[in-house]
């Protein structure tokens, strides 16, 4: 038991355009972060999908872009995107700027 403190501002280079896994608190929750560089989408092709895991994305600057089956949601700076267990889904950074996330998994995506 205790407390943890992650100096996420030194793992941002670990983020460039990959989701790194933060904490994974066994079977129950995972927490990462995501730097998305100008005009990249992740997953480079298809979806991603976590069949049992609810996802969780803060944008903590920039903007990106989420597209699912059922169309595009653009979430800015200071938003929180909630996708339920089993969407398909990719990121997109439409702008000329770098977007950085912060991302929940519960159950951890190796869960699924």
């Amino acid at each position: 038991m205790g407390s943890k403190i992650i100096s996420i501002e030194e793992k941002w280079s670990e983020a460039l355009n990959e989701a790194l896994s933060l904490i994974k608190i066994q079977e129950e929750v995972q927490m990462g972060i995501l730097e998305l560089e100008p005009k990249v989408r992740l997953p480079e092709d298809g979806f991603s999908i976590h069949e049992r895991s609810h996802e969780f994305s803060y944008v903590i600057e920039g903007e990106i872009v989420v597209v699912t089956e059922e169309g595009e949601i653009r979430v800015k700076k200071g938003s929180l995107l909630y996708n339920e267990p089993g969407t398909s889904h990719y990121t997109y950074n439409p702008s000329s700027t770098p977007a950085k996330a912060l991302w929940i998994l519960a159950p951890p995506m190796n869960q699924d």
